[in-house]
């Protein structure tokens, strides 16, 4: 069983360290370091896998780590890192999130939606995880959790949506009408929600990757 290390306080990485046979899966392009015993081998995750992570602006393959050997891996922004362990269930998870994952851990894509793509930020499609083990993500900002009762709902603008438990029902609403849309400005702020429905957890970024890029574009 692969020992994941979180390290650090306000901004942290992941450290994971694999003894002999056991392997594990990194998103190429949230690699640090490894030792020289970690082999590398590519897996592509077929073409639909790898057309949506070009869309999504991602590394197109996934690498495949075997032990022995040590790997440290961490976010493009200042944030949290934090596990999800699966029993036989499903997460949907935004692009970017995602830093590594048990090899016992099933990975697909599934379209997001236009509205999803466009303000959420974080491209077309989003990723999913099955089965059981354990997903290691990354969080912009704070991680907010929320465990959803069933029909108990929240409504999330859409681009602070981190990851989400299958069972949460999830659909795109846009809130207020053109005067909202022009005060919103170019952020986005205000317009569209992700509309979240229990049962399920709920996982959050505190800051918005999509919101930050549009304010360092007006500047």
């Amino acid at each position: 069983m692969v020992n994941y290390e979180i390290v650090g306080g306000d901004v942290q990485y992941l450290k994971s360290i694999l003894n002999e046979g056991e392997s594990m899966y990194v998103e190429p392009g949230h690699l640090i370091y490894k030792s020289p015993s970690a082999r590398l081998d590519v897996r592509a995750g077929g073409l639909r896998g790898a057309f949506s992570h070009m869309l999504a602006g991602s590394d197109v393959f996934l690498l495949k780590v075997d032990g022995p050997g040590e790997v440290a891996s961490a976010g493009f922004l200042p944030g949290k890192v934090f596990k999800i362990e699966l029993n036989n269930n499903s997460i949907i998870a935004e692009f970017n999130a995602f830093l590594c994952m048990d090899s016992t851990v099933n990975y697909s894509t599934k379209f997001a939606g236009l509205w999803q793509g466009v303000f959420g930020g974080e491209g077309l499609f989003l990723e999913k995880f099955s089965g059981t083990g354990s997903v290691m993500m990354h969080g912009h900002g704070q991680v907010i959790e929320r465990e959803l009762k069933p029909g108990e709902e929240i409504q999330v603008e859409l681009s602070h949506v981190l990851a989400f438990e299958e069972t949460v029902g999830y659909n795109v609403v846009r809130i207020g009408g053109l005067k909202t849309m022009i005060l919103g400005g170019l952020e986005g702020e205000g317009l569209f929600f992700a509309n979240m429905t229990g049962p399920g957890k709920v996982w959050l970024h505190s800051i918005s990757l999509f919101e930050l890029s549009a304010k360092l574009a007006r500047r």
